[in-house]
């Protein structure tokens, strides 16, 4: 063997034992993960999370690239102050920004370490959609005054809106297939966490799938959901003539659920 070969495999082995001693051959504490993709409610959740006396939750810490992501999932376990570690992840996370060949797989490994799997979903994709674009796209106009004052009505740009219904439905895609054979615990937004008065029932779901103490619901913001498309969007006329003319048109019907379940 030349000299080379035997230093690899001596850091190679090195590298492993590392990994295997950070991952999961040494009991750790419990941890779950919020598996969404993106604007479903897990901020909500995380709220009730922070409230919690046993838990401590950190959003986003696979936003930016890391070398090893679950060995950097299994540390911030480790070094975290609460009984139970949870933390959210999005596809976008895992595809776009960590590049995984196979996050399923990457999920199956976290998993086995003990980690258990919240996944959020939506059913109403167009209200996903402008949810998205009224949070991140730099086009969607307000009329206020205040530009951080989100309540008051809003233009879409209805190229912009296809072009993420594409987007979202991708991910949704995506997201199945990372939790394939994958045991979780899901939720729906419409269903679980709209309505204040299903709070108390999605609290309960979380406190037995966690196994902990009572959860408690704290309250969130009134989102767009409860309101009329038409009362929030200032030009509805616009986005619904734009969807007609797309393959999203089935969104504007009582339908609209078909094919994003």
């Amino acid at each position: 063997m030349s000299d080379r070969t035997f230093l690899g495999h001596r850091l190679v082995g090195s590298w492993l034992n590392t990994f295997v001693s950070v991952t999961g051959s040494r009991p750790h504490k419990p941890s779950f993960v919020v598996f969404d993709i993106g604007q479903s409610g897990c901020m909500l959740l995380a709220e009730w999370f922070r409230a919690h006396r046993k838990i401590t939750f950190q959003e986003d810490i696979l936003s930016q690239v890391v070398r090893f992501p679950r060995m950097s999932v299994y540390q911030h376990v480790r070094q975290s102050a609460g009984e139970i570690y949870g933390f959210n992840m999005t596809v976008e996370h895992l595809r776009q920004v960590q590049r995984m060949a196979d996050p399923n797989q990457f999920m199956q490994d976290l998993v086995r370490g003990g980690c258990r799997v919240i996944y959020l979903s939506r059913k109403d994709a167009l209200r996903h959609a402008i949810a998205t674009l009224k949070t991140y796209s730099v086009n969607c106009r307000f009329d206020t005054d205040e530009p951080h004052n989100r309540s008051g009505k809003f233009t879409v740009d209805v190229s912009e809106l296809v072009a993420c219904l594409k987007y979202l439905d991708n991910q949704r895609v995506e997201a199945y297939a990372i939790l394939h054979e994958i045991p979780h615990l899901s939720l729906t937004y419409e269903d679980d966490l709209v309505d204040s008065n299903h709070h108390r029932a999605t609290a309960d779901k979380l406190s037995n799938f966690l196994g902990v103490p009572s959860i408690h619901p704290v309250g969130g913001p009134l989102k767009l959901v409860h309101q009329q498309l038409s009362d929030i969007v200032n030009n509805y006329d616009e986005l619904c003539e734009g969807l007609e003319a797309s393959e999203y048109a089935y969104l504007l019907t009582d339908s609209r659920y078909l094919l994003t379940k």
